[in-house]
């Protein structure tokens, strides 16, 4: 039986490359707000027990009456956001209960992950401990320094780009963050503190329509992927 899960959803972050005044998770999408969206996945998921939603303070009231439009009678718990995204992740596990033995963590701003790319992430996490999707890449990567030139091209076959929800044991993205606090380390992803930690990433393969809306270009190709779905 697969364990009891609890989902992270990011959603403190300012959204200042949308260059817009609302914040990237609450822009609306075909009349639904992304982060209703994003949402939508774990809240209908049997395996997911718990959705924590890590939110900027002071927005606790607007956030609670969106949710209460789009995500009508779900128990959704709301917590307040850091200086970081990882302080503000680590408030969302803060939140988590102890019951979930498998915790999802997700950017508020990935509309599309399909409910197949989380029960492969459910499963390989529960085997190994840890899991991501990935993308392969097209195009050749440079390596550059402060200045803008080239310090090495990479092989690509060996590289990824990575998406969310990225999946955990409890114990292993806990202890994670409780070593990224001793250490202090840079770290874009919560994988790569569970990496740091020691820990072995199991990756599996993503979903090019799981994009990240980040910019009005972004918007634009999401509601294009809405009217294809």
């Amino acid at each position: 039986m697969m364990m009891q899960a609890a989902a992270v959803i990011a959603a403190a972050g300012e959204g200042l490359r949308m260059k817009a005044a609302t914040r990237k998770q609450y822009l609306v999408l075909d009349g639904v707000p992304v982060l209703a969206r994003s949402l939508r996945l774990f809240l209908k998921h049997e395996k997911v027990g718990q959705v924590v939603v890590v939110i900027p303070p002071g927005d606790a009231d607007s956030v609670r009456e969106m949710l209460n439009l789009h995500c009508p009678g779900e128990d959704i718990t709301l917590v307040k956001g850091g200086a970081s995204r990882r302080e503000s992740v680590g408030h969302g596990l803060d939140a988590v209960s102890g019951q979930a033995s498998l915790v999802c963590i997700h950017d508020a701003a990935r509309p599309f992950a399909t409910r197949q790319l989380l029960d492969h992430l459910l499963a390989e996490a529960t085997r190994h401990g840890a899991a991501v999707p990935v993308l392969s890449l097209s195009d050749t990567v440079k390596e550059v320094n402060e200045a803008g030139f080239v310090l090495a091209t990479p092989a690509r076959e060996s590289l990824r780009r990575v998406q969310t929800p990225q999946v955990f044991l409890r114990e292993v993205i806990i202890e994670a963050y409780r070593c990224a606090h001793e250490r202090i380390p840079r770290a874009t992803d919560d994988a790569s503190l569970v990496e740091m930690a020691g820990r072995p990433v199991k990756t599996v393969s993503g979903e090019e329509e799981n994009i990240k809306i980040t910019s009005p270009r972004d918007l634009a190709l999401a509601s294009i992927i809405l009217k294809g779905s």
